[in-house]
Order: structure tokens, then sequence, then C-alpha cells
């Protein structure tokens, strides 16, 4: 009988199955929570240990500090500095569906955490506010990030713009960017017109534009999960503009017709 995994002890990396034989009675639990389409097929792990060895493969090498069985281990390393735990969790294709896999992860986000996903394992990165991390592991180990649910308010289809170029060009008419900067074809920065003598923010504005409004949402979440990122965002169709003065970001916002998300601490998830 298969067996669905809705909850695990951060903690302990403990197991928490329960039977399925009334799942879907009337008047029983939820129907799952699929995996979310994105989430890569592969790879595939046979236990936790072999996605130590993978991030060892990829040049992150995590020595294990904890483990319970085959399925379930902690291990820490080190990014930029930082001493990192990945709390791993491998789910048997035997035992488990696809799509109970998604559940348990579904479960996690609930709560407010970030999760790095594919084939049939999940990772917990701790720092978990701090989205750099759980970006890291999951380019090391070719999944994906998946921020908690928050809510994110209605964000309008215009105006849209083919390139981040033409996004700072769009502020600069508004004299709203000065001494731009492209970083990359989807990322730039835009200097802001707060005044030198303030220095509780910084005096650029990150534009980033991205290839789905999935993409642009999961990034949004991110923003709001991070605790330390600035509080202003600027959005609409594919393209976001981070700030951190209010009064820069509401003058962005009108100007160019798009919504504002205002954030300073990740708020309560719905039940």
């Amino acid at each position: 009988m298969k067996k669905t995994l809705r909850a695990l002890v951060p903690a302990l990396l403990l197991l928490a199955v329960t039977g399925c034989g009334d799942r879907f009675k009337p008047g029983g639990p939820d129907p799952l929570v699929p995996m979310p389409a994105h989430v890569p097929k592969d790879p595939v792990y046979a236990s936790a240990d072999e996605v130590v060895a993978a991030l060892e493969e990829a040049g992150l090498p995590c020595a294990v500090i904890r483990r319970s069985g085959r399925s379930s281990a902690a291990c820490t390393t080190e990014i930029g500095g930082t001493r990192v735990e990945n709390q791993i969790q491998v789910l048997n294709t035997t035992d488990f569906s696809r799509d109970e896999v998604g559940d348990s992860i579904d479960s996690w986000r609930g709560g407010g955490n970030t999760i790095v996903a594919a084939g049939n394992w999940f990772v917990r990165v701790v720092p978990n506010q701090e989205a750099r991390y759980s970006r890291r592991i999951a380019k090391a180990l070719d999944a994906v990030v998946l921020p908690p649910p928050y809510p994110l308010p209605d964000i309008p289809e215009q105006p849209a713009y083919a390139t981040v170029g033409a996004l700072a060009d769009a502020l600069e008419k508004a004299g709203l960017c000065v001494g731009r900067k492209e970083i990359d074809e989807d990322t730039a920065q835009c200097g802001t017109s707060l005044p030198k003598e303030n220095p509780a923010c910084p005096r650029t504005s990150l534009l980033t534009r991205y290839d789905s409004a999935r993409d642009r949402d999961d990034d949004l979440r991110l923003h709001i999960r991070d605790g330390r990122a600035p509080a202003e965002i600027v959005t609409a169709a594919r393209w976001t503009a981070v700030y951190c003065d209010p009064a820069e970001a509401r003058r962005a916002a009108d100007a160019l017709g798009a919504a504002l998300i205002h954030h300073k601490r990740a708020p309560e998830l719905p039940e």
C-alpha cells in the first residue's frame, strides 16, 4: 500500500508516515498536493548519502552530522564563509509517488520554509531565510528552489519590457535611474535620487527581468522570506525593481503603473 508523508521533524529528520486507506473518502483528509510541475524528475537518489556524495562531486563537501536510516540525514558545508546545514530527505520510489513527495514538500513550504527539490528528494537549507544558500545548493544538485507560498497582490500585465535595459530606459525617462549598470542580460542596477546623507538604505535599485510569471512570483516570495532584503518591490508583467526607500519605490510604481509590494517581515501563511 502506498504511504503519504505529510510532516517531518526538522531537528531530527524523522519521518511521520500515515496510511492512505481513507485519504480520499468523503469527509476524510484533503487530497494530495501534487509536486509542482517545474520540479525536475531527475536526479533520483536511493539514499540521503547519495545526495551528500552529489554535493561533494559538485564541489561542496558536506560532513554528515546526523542520520536516520537511509532516507534522512543532515550535513554541513561552507558557502561564502558561512557554515550551512543541509537537512536531506529522500523518499524511495517504491513506496512514495511523485505527488506524495510533492505533498510532503507542500507541508514544509506551508510552514514558512524554502525547500530545494528534484526527483524523489528535497533539502531544507539552514540558514533558511537567505535565498542565496538554497540557490547554491539547488545549482549544485540540478534542482529548483521552492519558496513558501506567501500570498501576493494582483500584479498588472503591463507595462511589459522585452529586456532589462528597456525597463531601465523607462525609469531613466521618469528621472528615477541614474548611473545605470547592466549586470547581465536579465539584471541591472539603477542609481536612485536618495541623498548621500541617508546611510540607512542602498542608493541603488535592483532591476530583474524573468522568463515567466512563475519565476517572477518565486523570486518575489524569496525576497519576502529574506528579512535582510530591501522591503519595497515594484513589479508588473515579468519584471521587478527592488528598493529600500519607500518613497522612491512609490515614485517608481506610480511612474510605471506597476504594483508595489511592501514588507518588513515574512507574513503569516494561511492555514
